[in-house]
């Protein structure tokens, strides 16, 4: 079966070098586009807007560096170094977080990030990682956030009505702790897609099939196989499938897990994210082959789901509602577009800072924020369509 050419050779050449394991195919398909001209500063671009460059270095300097250019290999090498430092400092910050919460009996799981790198990968230099995440039960947020707060992280929120507003509609708080010349992010999950309205028992259900494990010699908890595909499944539809470093992931976990996929086909149905389940195997089929496992086929993607090489469409208020594609039950449907719209977020928060017996008033404030931001922009867009429309008439 001849393979799906997705975009330039660059693009396609990017695609095959990232890959964990080399088939027998896939190392000619390398040699063959390594045989062609090929403009390496737009895979390098690629390579850097998708948080690749450790992987490809990696496997060009396994195949010793065929027709790539000396200042190339410079490039990437300097990339792959900086980001092995950032990757140590973060380990180190992940184990002192793990021991503070342990010790005060708090379960965590660490997720994606140098967690993954190591026990996906098998080496912390290979991924990209931005940040700490960590995920604990939603009953032991407030006492995690607690102590990450005493260890010297601050969040975008002083006071409880937002601390009880999000952890009531969304997934997570972002922290940040500022240590000398490096910047520590954390985020400290206790949901997995939207919410906990939205998630069903997912949670629970996760912590259920989680396990005791040793993450960089310090105690912690780790997810089964099958709730490790879903969660980063979950991750991918966030954010739109636009990162190929998430996908890339997902395809690794395919391929390199043992799965049970009966339970994930099951899982998904009693989640209701059926959906999310088969976009991301087929959008990881489409741009890794990824095999699709027995209980799933291969299926059209959506006109509405760009995938690389493609550039994701300019963010709008349709973002905002972009999980209406994926919630099956319209009662999720109409939960999650009347939190959408009314909840109040750390945005109104910025826009306009209120004393503490006026805090209420940010969920009306809301709507009028949003009606503001996108109001005018939907008027220039239909008087837009209005002048084209006249124009072709004339």
């Amino acid at each position: 079966m001849q393979r799906q050419v997705r975009g330039s050779p660059e693009d396609e050449l990017l695609l095959l070098l990232v890959r964990g394991r080399f088939t027998p195919e896939v190392q000619d398909d390398i040699g063959a586009l390594l045989g062609q001209e090929l403009s390496w500063p737009h895979i390098l671009r690629q390579a850097r807007a998708h948080d690749l460059f450790p992987i490809l270095y990696r496997n060009l300097q396994t195949i010793e560096f065929p027709g790539v250019p000396t200042a190339v290999r410079a490039e990437l090498a300097d990339a792959y170094r900086l980001n092995a430092l950032r990757n140590a400092l973060l380990v180190r910050e992940l184990i002192q977080v793990l021991r503070l919460l342990g010790e005060a009996g708090v379960p965590v799981i660490p997720l994606k990030g140098v967690a993954l790198a190591e026990s996906l990968y098998g080496d912390l230099t290979l991924r990209v990682c931005v940040d700490i995440d960590i995920l604990v039960p939603r009953p032991l947020v407030a006492p995690a956030l607690h102590l990450l707060l005493a260890r010297g992280y601050t969040a975008g929120f002083t006071e409880r009505f937002f601390a009880d507003v999000l952890l009531a509609s969304t997934i997570e708080y972002a922290l940040v702790r500022e240590d000398r010349w490096f910047r520590y992010l954390l985020e400290l999950h206790w949901g997995i897609l939207w919410g906990k309205r939205w998630d069903g028992d997912a949670t629970e259900d996760l912590w259920a099939q989680a396990h005791p494990h040793v993450c960089f010699g310090v105690p912690a908890y780790t997810v089964s196989p099958e709730w490790e595909f879903l969660f980063l499944a979950a991750h991918a539809a966030r954010h739109h499938w636009q990162g190929l470093k998430w996908l890339l992931d997902i395809h690794e976990v395919c391929c390199q897990r043992e799965i049970d996929w009966e339970t994930v086909r099951d899982k998904a149905e009693r989640l209701g994210w059926e959906e999310v389940v088969r976009l991301t195997l087929n959008a990881c089929h489409a741009l890794f082959e990824t095999p699709l496992p027995a209980p799933f086929s291969v299926g059209a993607l959506p006109p509405w789901l760009q995938l690389f090489p493609d550039d994701p469409p300019p963010r709008s208020w349709q973002d905002a509602f972009f999980p209406l594609y994926l919630l099956k039950r319209p009662s999720d449907r109409l939960s999650y577009a009347l939190n959408a719209l009314f909840v109040p977020t750390l945005a109104e928060r910025q826009s306009l800072r209120l004393p503490t017996p006026l805090l209420p008033l940010y969920y009306p404030l809301r709507p009028l924020r949003l009606g503001c931001k996108w109001g005018w922009r939907l008027v220039l867009a239909g008087l837009q369509r209005l002048r084209g429309y006249v124009r072709r008439r004339c």
